[in-house]
């Protein structure tokens, strides 16, 4: 074999962990996604540039989760786009990455007065009337540090990779949503949430057969639990929310070296809303099931979609998605090794 043949085989190897496993979903509204927590040498960089259509129907729901644009009495159509950017690295001898979140979209609400509790209706509108609400403009940012406690050796050089072949491994992952975004407290539709958020969530995964681009198959499981802040005016009340337990799980297996698949799942549950410390509404329960399709287009751009729709939990409440993603990923020492391939 000839040094260049060798040089691009090897390239071609590093370079998969790095455009097709830094995603991210956006905060609580959609999964994280499949292979989202599979490491990159340290030093790799990525960003994503995400669409995302949700649609909640749920004119006989009573449910109430404003980061997810489920309102009590409401049909609501939200259009997102999501910038990240992640950056691997080498965190207490454990492989991490960092991954900062921007969201900028516009949501549409039509409410049914008829079931919607008083509380959640905004000055001037009063039972008996329909009405609509519309928000638009930037959401609150979100910062997630993701930290390997077992299963994963630091991957600090190529050579790294090439010897790495896991079996099972354990994520601790810390998210934070910062209350910066466009709020009208005289609204009850808004893209940000007047008040700080987080998740503290484990990814776990369990690889299967060769730990090669063609041949790779995964189960992955992230349990988490989301907190909330007081949100203190909310049309003119003090909004609190109980915890919310999310369980994300996702089945991916490669059918070429450009090509994967996963099944997706992702259910939710809790979140009951207090206002002025008296519950209203009821507690959210959404199982929703999808699958999602990634192709490698280059060493470094990778194109993905994925559909969801919940099928169990609220009989009352349609929740469906739609993702079309794109990823690009780089890492500095990998770029020079192509430039030398080339010459």
């Amino acid at each position: 074999m000839n040094k260049r043949n060798g040089l691009s085989r090897f390239l071609v190897f590093i370079a998969f962990p790095i455009a097709v496993s830094l995603t991210c979903g956006y905060a609580n509204a959609v999964d994280d996604g499949a292979r989202a927590y599979w490491k990159g040498r340290a030093g790799t960089n990525a960003v994503s540039i995400q669409y995302l259509n949700l649609h909640m129907q749920g004119s006989a729901a009573l449910q109430f989760a404003p980061a997810q644009y489920i309102y009590p009495g409401a049909d609501v159509e939200a259009d997102m786009i999501v910038v990240s950017y992640a950056r691997h690295m080498t965190l207490f001898d454990r492989p991490a990455s960092l991954l900062v979140t921007l969201v900028e979209g516009s949501v549409d609400a039509d409410f049914d007065i008829g079931i919607t509790p008083p509380e959640f209706l905004p000055p001037g509108v009063v039972p008996g009337t329909s009405f609509s609400q519309s928000a638009s403009g930037y959401a609150d940012p979100v910062v997630q540090l993701d930290v390997n406690l077992f299963g994963t050796p630091p991957l600090n050089a190529g050579f790294d990779l090439l010897n790495y072949e896991p079996t099972w491994t354990l994520d601790a992952a810390v998210m934070l949503g910062i209350p910066i975004g466009e709020y009208d407290s005289d609204k009850v539709v808004n893209l940000g949430l007047n008040r700080y958020y987080g998740r503290i969530a484990f990814p776990f995964k369990y690889h299967f057969r060769v730990f090669s681009p063609g041949y790779m198959s995964s189960l992955e499981v992230v349990p988490s639990v989301w907190l909330f802040g007081e949100n203190d005016d909310f049309v003119g009340q003090k909004l609190d929310n109980d915890p919310m337990w999310q369980l994300e799980a996702h089945w991916t297996h490669d059918f070429t070296r450009h090509f994967f698949g996963s099944i997706d799942l992702l259910y939710r549950k809790g979140f009951q809303s207090e206002f002025n410390g008296v519950d209203v509404g009821s507690d959210i329960e959404i199982g929703g099931i999808g699958f999602t399709l990634n192709f490698q287009v280059t060493d470094n751009l990778s194109l993905r979609t994925s559909v969801s729709s919940n099928v169990f939990g609220d009989d009352d409440l349609d929740n469906s998605m739609i993702r079309l993603q794109l990823v690009y990923g780089w890492h500095r020492a990998m770029q020079n090794m192509k430039k030398l391939g080339s010459e």
